[in-house]
């Protein structure tokens, strides 16, 4: 390994026209820690097999460079790749393929023994609504949804098979009716520290994400809450995601899902908290630990 410490910072094009402050964030936070940083368009790298063996270029960066990447993208083939060319990744793909599948989460909670609400796995060729006994209404998800979207509130049998139909490649989640709708709270979790929590809220919409208009604030969590993160965290190695939870009638954690490419503007909006430090400082650790 170099002395100095060099890593690529990967996003979509999209993603990163919007997410340009963070990524400087990133970047002088990086060059702070004498680590070098460089932001790669996921759509500037050609990767595959050639002559039997991994192969990844970009036009200008040589991933033979580098020690790490830091995967801003959800694409675990992508971060596979990198893995299997001895890159560490910050996620790794494990958790990039589980995160981003909420079919996936749902059964790996279940595994752990997490609180959770009632969920059936369907699509337009297995749906067997005569099989379901849930009440309307009811919440649909497709299975690779962020932000809080692709995500419908469904009140009759026609409507969750009309949503089906016009999807008929994707798979979904159906799912009973939070208690407490348009409330959750996200906790911020860089290892198996929670760094900041929010809670998230919405008076005229079922979904509480900020980036669809909801309301934030600083939230703190209690010992069960912080007992049950602990859970979670101890179980899934990640480095740096949202844990998203409902809140029951008795306002008890419920847990929803990961984010793996988490956002963090509800965090920086509602604290002093720098996340962009942290986790540069956890990632330097990280490499030199390992």
């Amino acid at each position: 390994m170099s002395e100095q410490l060099s890593g690529w910072l990967i996003y979509k094009k999209k993603d990163a026209e919007k997410n340009h402050g963070f990524i400087k964030m990133l970047v002088d936070e990086a060059a702070n820690l004498h680590i070098s940083l460089q932001l790669v368009l996921e759509e500037d790298l050609l990767y595959g097999i050639k002559n039997s063996q991994f192969t990844l270029s970009h036009s200008i960066y040589d991933v033979k460079k580098i020690n790490f990447a830091i995967v801003r993208t959800i694409n675990p083939l992508l971060t596979k790749q990198l893995e299997y060319q001895g890159i560490r990744c910050f996620n790794n793909s494990a958790i990039s393929e589980m995160c981003n599948d909420k079919a996936l989460t749902y059964q790996y909670a279940a595994k752990i023994g997490l609180p959770l609400l009632d969920t059936y796995f369907i699509s337009y060729e297995t749906f067997q609504p005569e099989l379901v006994i849930l009440d309307f209404p009811l919440v649909l998800k497709q299975v690779d949804g962020r932000g809080g979207n692709e995500v419908y509130l469904i009140d009759t049998l026609e409507g969750i098979l009309n949503k089906l139909k016009d999807y008929p490649h994707k798979r979904f989640v159906l799912q009973v009716f939070a208690e407490n709708p348009g409330k959750d709270v996200r906790v911020f979790v860089i290892g198996s520290k929670i760094i900041g929590a929010v809670l998230r809220e919405s008076s005229t919409s079922f979904k509480a994400n900020y980036t669809l208009g909801g309301n934030v604030s600083a939230y703190q969590l209690n010992e069960a809450e912080n007992l049950l993160v602990s859970k979670i965290t101890s179980s899934i190695k990640a480095d740096f995601v949202g844990i998203d939870f409902l809140l029951n009638s008795k306002n008890e954690f419920i847990f929803n899902e990961i984010e793996d490419v988490v956002g963090c503007r509800s965090l920086y909006s509602t604290s002093n908290v720098n996340a962009a430090a942290l986790y540069m400082k956890y990632i330097k650790k990280t490499i030199n630990r390992e």
